[in-house]
């Protein structure tokens, strides 16, 4: 049985690094989407398309899911990992920091969601993976942008749940706690 796409975000380092050699083991095509690629390429993945692209940037995300698509079929799934945790107290955080994390962890989450969600809904099938945090559950010192914006993945996830569950389409939202990653070194 022929598998499908996978489209994985934050695929250089840490959870999505990890996630994408367990779907590419499992034989999955996959379309790998990072900012730092070389640690992708250096492996030489069959069946895998690995692009170096901000998440930000929809018209770039777009681009890439459909030049995977157009090699290995449609996506039949998406998983948001992509995301940056830079913590600073609200008085005196460099608020081009806010800015960045909103851009990756709000923004892209939702360029992410938009380049499957017609696909899918015409196929009456797929599975969108938002990644959040325990701080999207429970705030804590020192994370206020960064928990803001995995409160917005909370609510987005939920809202598009509702939205798309008449087509099949799964939204499931991730919320782990404290996780030994590049992710902790912002």
């Amino acid at each position: 049985m022929k598998k499908s796409l996978i489209v994985i975000t934050g695929a250089t380092s840490g959870i999505g690094y990890e996630t994408a050699m367990l779907f590419h083991e499992a034989g999955y095509p996959l379309l790998l989407i990072g900012r730092n690629t070389e640690k992708l390429e250096a492996l030489a993945l069959e069946n895998t398309m690995i692009e170096q692209v901000d998440v930000a940037d929809f018209e770039a995300f777009n681009q890439a899911v459909k030049a995977a698509e157009a090699k290995f079929g449609p996506a039949d799934a998406i998983l948001n990992i992509a995301g940056m945790m830079l913590l600073g107290d609200v008085e005196t955080q460099d608020i081009r920091e806010w800015q960045m994390m909103l851009d990756v962890n709000v923004r892209g989450v939702l360029n992410g969601m938009q380049t499957v969600l017609s696909g899918m809904k015409q196929r009456q099938h797929g599975t969108i993976i938002n990644m959040s945090s325990i701080a999207g559950i429970k705030p804590f010192p020192n994370h206020a942008a960064y928990t803001a914006s995995k409160f917005a993945v909370h609510g987005m996830s939920d809202n598009v749940r509702e939205e798309v569950a008449p087509y099949n389409i799964r939204v499931i939202t991730m919320a782990p706690g404290a996780v030994e990653t590049p992710l902790l070194s912002h």
